[in-house]
């Protein structure tokens, strides 16, 4: 079980997780035309990232920026050092990303990001070998994770830490982690040159259709957050934040109203970012997988702060973070007053200040 921890983010060495396809060059933006400024939005095509392609996808960022005399531009990345990279120099406005690349960008740079809105939770699991029936059969085994120090990797070396299985970062100790692109992973695992793989969805699904099982539902080693995890989150470049108040606030109507039509039209959803990231992947998704993968997610406006605090202190359990007693707390990273804002217009509840 994981402990609740009050953290204080030192210094973090987390790898950014991988999307699914390549990245250009992000830009600011723009004026559209004399009085419109174009707002560059960066997402991963991956179903994790839901919030986002259902907002472009139904038109919802459009008609909220229509409303401030801006526009949005879309920049897709492959990688959450890209990504981060880009918001933080503030070539990028915001992007959709992961909690591992947002903190470090956080610790890069204290006063260069924030966290406005939550956007997707859960969706990781440790799916092994039909042969594998416990931890103790991993002993000695290759496990894999997307890359060294992303989010999966943290929460794999932590939880084998916390059930008595030591790692480390060449590969060796009790359990082998070694950390695989995960379409490799797959093919890994296929081949049985892997026992298992602790990775997101919709990876996880697609292992189970390979023959695999669940043996730990990252969901179940959440309970003081009813299982609930941050997964993806909106990063925004502070000084944007501070400039274009109204242009982010006009982004978090259109996330919020996204997020309402996951909630209330699922299916719909579903088959919708299944074919936009099909378009921009060229790697179909099986509608079995993807049904399956869909419903271990949950999309949230809520950024799930604790769970974010926990990264942090998994991060250094496990030699992945460094020791500047002096950074600032974890909860630094957040501003939620323009979310609270656009949910408190909608007769919604709150998300409580972290």
């Amino acid at each position: 079980m994981r402990k609740t921890t009050p953290a204080r983010l030192t210094a973090l060495a987390l790898v950014a997780a991988a999307g699914l396809t390549g990245c250009a060059e992000a830009t600011t933006g723009g004026d559209g035309d004399d009085s419109t400024q174009e707002v560059l939005i960066g997402y991963f095509p991956n179903i994790t990232h839901a919030t986002a392609i259902v907002a472009e996808q139904e038109g919802y960022f459009d008609e909220q920026l229509a409303e401030v005399d801006a526009e949005p531009g879309y920049q897709q990345f492959n990688s959450g050092t890209d990504a981060y990279q880009a918001v933080q120099d503030g070539s990028l406005a915001m992007s959709f990303i992961g909690p591992g690349p947002a903190l470090t960008a956080f610790v890069q740079g204290p006063d260069s990001v924030r966290v406005v809105s939550g956007a997707a939770s859960g969706g990781a699991a440790l799916v092994v070998q039909d042969d594998i029936q416990d931890l103790a059969d991993l002993e000695g085994e290759r496990v894999a994770t997307p890359s060294l120090g992303n989010t999966q990797d943290v929460a794999a070396r932590a939880y084998f830490l916390e059930e008595g299985y030591e790692t480390d970062l060449e590969g060796g100790g009790d359990i082998n982690i070694v950390p695989t692109d995960n379409p490799v992973a797959v093919n890994e695992f296929r081949d049985g040159n892997i026992a298992g793989a602790w990775v997101p969805e919709p990876w996880a699904s697609i292992l189970v259709a390979e023959g695999g099982r669940v043996l730990v539902d990252e969901a179940d080693i959440w309970p003081e957050t009813d299982g609930q995890f941050v997964t993806t989150h909106l990063l925004v470049n502070a000084e944007f934040l501070e400039e274009n108040p109204d242009q982010v606030k006009a982004v978090l109507k259109a996330t919020v109203a996204a997020n309402d039509f996951i909630e209330t039209e699922s299916d719909t959803a579903r088959d919708e970012v299944g074919a936009r990231v099909t378009e921009l992947t060229d790697a179909p998704i099986e509608p079995e997988v993807l049904a399956d993968a869909w419903d271990n997610l949950t999309f949230t406006n809520d950024p799930i702060a604790p769970s974010l605090e926990q990264d942090a202190v998994d991060a250094g359990e496990v030699e992945l973070l460094d020791g500047l007693d002096d950074a600032p707390p974890v909860t630094d990273i957040y501003d939620l007053t323009l979310l609270n804002e656009v949910l408190s217009e909608n007769g919604d509840e709150e998300v409580p200040a972290p």
